[in-house]
């Protein structure tokens, strides 16, 4: 009896797991929902709070598995991983490393953007000023990868997953751009694949099938591609993609989904190198320093266009990113991906150009995609055909979107950067529940588990829940000594 008791434990974990885990960026195969999830319509710092803990800084979304809720930080010059119990919002646990190299970039770069991702067994972050490193269920640490910090002038967010016994982190960057693959157990290297022809990226990889990966799906500049994961082969890719990725790649049914958009996308706007020389190059090396540049492309990409960090723009320099602004294209794409090679001609399911995010990954839903842009548009489409249901219209909540937005039992979230957070009904068409503020700005994706909403603000993580038995609990967060 006690056997056929074991054996039965054993055999509910993995469905206990899926059950109680949020366990990496956007949740269970980065679907942006959770099973049997719901959340409360209405919520606030003084309405379904379940409670709320001070937290230091950072963007990067919480991960949940089980009673632990993981999040990653940088206060004291320190880059912080700190555990706390999902059900009252106390630290179990915080470790600390030093970082290398910070690169500077926008006004909300931040050394730990990046969300960690989690098996249950052990809890993996990505620092861009460190690498990668894995703790236990306890905090211990398991193993660590140091690794450079990669230039992109923003600061690195692709965030780690976890792809059956691999670790996927993407360093898509202005020079030596690559794809790493390392076992979770040991932290070693698998494979390391060079991406020569991509520059900055921000997107995460998507493993796929979801239940039993064989593929690692990248999105980056102008291009999808698949690799295998067994060795890092490429299997296919498709063209089409903006220069700049920082929504990432999704799946719902037999269907993979990319969206992306950045400023003057398709318009060319770069002149010729040959009249840049003749107007700037007044010490006549053949390059471009900064104080030569004439106004226009050249001086307001200079950063961009100069990968090599030198000062100096070559002409190779200056001619790739010519031609990957002018091959840039914003799009929303469905693409089936049983090909080989390039499929962009035979593979793409159908295609969009409107509404298209920026940050925030779309979320596919009870059959509908959502894609949320700044400014407060959302659009809904019908997955298998492409068709709108709606077309960016107003969520009544301005401002810039970076957290992308969740659903569950029938409802969408989103929430703006000023920390408005929008909950309309999953329908074709838009019909507005509610509009929550929460006080404070939110950067980081929520998180869904059960019948509790996390969401991390700039200072705060807040945990919201149906009123029913709901007390609200406000924890300091004090440093363990």
């Amino acid at each position: 009896m006690r056997f056929l008791a074991f054996a039965l434990l054993v055999s509910l974990l993995p469905t206990v797991g899926l059950a109680g885990s949020w366990p990496e960026f956007r949740g269970p195969h980065r679907s942006g929902t959770a099973p049997q999830a719901r959340f409360p319509t209405v919520f606030g710092p003084t309405t379904n709070l379940a409670w709320r803990s001070a937290v230091p800084s950072g963007p990067s979304s919480p991960v949940i598995w089980g009673d632990q809720l993981v999040v990653t930080a940088f206060e004291s010059n320190q880059l912080l991983t700190v555990a706390l119990d999902r059900h009252t919002g106390a630290v179990r646990w915080r470790t600390s490393l030093e970082p290398g190299s910070i690169e500077s970039g926008s006004r909300l770069s931040h050394p730990a953007s990046a969300t960690p991702c989690t098996d249950g067994e052990r809890w993996i972050a990505y620092f861009a000023p460190f690498g990668l490193v894995a703790y236990d269920t306890a905090g211990r640490e398991l193993w660590r990868l140091p690794l450079p910090t990669p230039i992109t002038g923003h600061g690195a967010s692709s965030s780690p997953v976890i792809a059956g016994d691999l670790v996927l982190q993407l360093f898509d960057q202005d020079v030596d751009s690559y794809l790493l693959a390392v076992d979770k157990t040991s932290g070693k290297v698998h494979w390391r694949i060079p991406r020569p022809e991509f520059r900055r990226g921000f997107s995460t990889p998507l493993p796929w099938p979801p239940e039993k990966p064989e593929l690692a799906v990248v999105a980056g500049t102008l291009q999808l591609v698949a690799y295998q994961l067994s060795d890092g082969s490429e299997r296919w890719r498709v063209s089409g993609l903006p220069n700049e990725m920082v929504s990432s790649p999704v799946t719902a049914g037999e269907l993979l989904f990319v969206a992306g958009w950045t400023p003057g996308s398709g318009v060319p706007r770069m002149p010729a190198w040959e009249g840049l020389m003749a107007n700037g190059d007044a010490d006549h090396d053949g390059r471009l320093a900064r104080d030569e540049a004439p106004s226009g492309p050249a001086k307001q990409h200079f950063h961009y266009i100069d990968a090599d960090r030198d000062g100096r723009l070559s002409r190779s320099e200056y001619e790739t990113i010519a031609h990957i602004f002018d091959a840039s294209r914003n799009v929303a794409l469905a693409i089936r991906p049983d090909g080989s090679g390039n499929i962009t001609d035979t593979h793409i399911a159908w295609s969009q150009t409107r509404g298209l995010p920026y940050v925030p990954t779309p979320l596919v839903l009870d059959g509908r995609i959502v894609l949320v842009r700044n400014g407060g548009l959302a659009s809904c489409l019908n997955a298998r055909t492409g068709d709108f249901h709606f077309q960016e219209e107003r969520l009544g909540a301005l401002g810039d979107y970076y957290a992308s937005p969740i659903g569950a039992d029938g409802k969408v979230l989103t929430i703006s950067h000023p920390g408005r957070a929008v909950v309309w009904r999953a329908a074709d068409t838009l019909e507005v529940l509610a509009r929550n503020d929460l006080g404070e700005e939110v950067l980081a994706t929520p998180a869904l588990v059960g019948d509790t909403l996390y969401v991390r603000g700039k200072n705060s993580l807040f945990a919201f829940r149906e009123a029913d038995a709901t007390q609200v609990k406000s924890m300091e967060f004090t440093p363990r000594r």
